[in-house]
């Protein structure tokens, strides 16, 4: 089971065909193990092969599993109009993210016209700790989540923009909640920036994030009108969903983003406000702005 789940997950990866040297390799895998696999996710409809030798690809039955994951969570429908709403206000391609496991799942999105490569696609999964939407799920998980994510998190780096300590990233995370939203600098994707809020439901506890992805040349030039854009529009989402005024996109402020550097060593935990003990020999990561 777990050899064959190796093998969708690779063929899910980017969502392109790719052949059975390639699957082995990548699944880690020998090749004739690869093959047997293969051919029974093949007829069972996991996995499909336009002909005899050729590539393989997701298949129908696979879509069919991971749309039902979709269904359950319902919010890409409710929400299908403010999302809509966010790509026309920015330009930018907008996406609806919610959290499964450790990781941010895409669970829809706008793709905007001026968007030459795509950023992001349905169904795809990335990191909490260097992402805008997945910076928005850790900051304002609740409680017993944060503690619980915060002990599995494993930062590990995408770009040389990425948080790599846990001190940096403690101080982004409070920016996050006093600003009401999170910014992805070139930090999971080089060239690409993302801007994120907080999508909450009507028992107050945040169930998604929803942010723009685009060019980092462009999104960062203009990163506090896209920022009041997304924050308004996830302000508006979680109306939708029965959270009262204030969402936490419209009920923060912004003093911590502009001071996170500043301070010594010890930042306070962003749940308990005490200081955080750190290893020695834990460094800032490096930022750009």
């Amino acid at each position: 089971m777990d050899r064959a789940l190796r093998i969708l997950d690779v063929l899910a990866d980017s969502g392109t065909a790719k052949s059975l040297t390639v699957i082995s390799t990548r699944a880690g895998l020998h090749v004739s193990t690869t093959h047997r696999l293969l051919t029974a996710l093949r007829d069972r409809g996991f996995v499909a092969q336009d002909s005899e030798g050729g590539p393989y690809r997701i298949g129908p039955e696979a879509f069919r599993i991971g749309s039902s994951f979709l269904e359950e969570i319902d919010l890409g429908p409710r929400l299908r109009s403010v999302l809509l709403d966010l790509a026309a206000r920015t330009g930018e391609t907008a996406n609806l993210v919610v959290r499964h496991g450790m990781e941010a799942v895409y669970v829809d999105h706008v793709i905007s016209p001026q968007v030459a490569t795509l950023f992001t696609r349905i169904g795809q999964r990335v990191p909490l700790h260097c992402t805008a939407v997945g910076k928005v799920l850790l900051a304002f998980a609740a409680p017993h989540e944060a503690d619980r994510l915060w002990r599995k998190l494993l930062l590990q780096r995408s770009t040389p923009y990425t948080l790599t300590s846990r001190q940096a990233l403690v101080q982004e995370l409070r920016a996050v909640r006093s600003d009401g939203y999170a910014v992805d600098r070139e930090e999971q994707e080089l060239g690409v920036a993302c801007v994120a809020a907080p999508v909450c439901d009507a028992s107050g506890r945040t169930v998604a994030a929803m942010g723009i992805s685009g060019p980092a040349g462009r999104v960062l030039v203009k990163l506090q009108a896209l920022a009041g854009h997304v924050r308004s529009c996830a302000s508006r989402a979680s109306r939708l969903l029965g959270c009262r005024p204030p969402a936490p996109a419209l009920a923060a402020t912004s003093g911590a983003r502009r001071s996170r550097r500043k301070g010594g060593d010890s930042p306070p935990d962003l749940r308990t406000g005490t200081p955080v003990r750190l290893r020695s020999g834990v460094t800032r990561a490096s930022r750009t702005s």
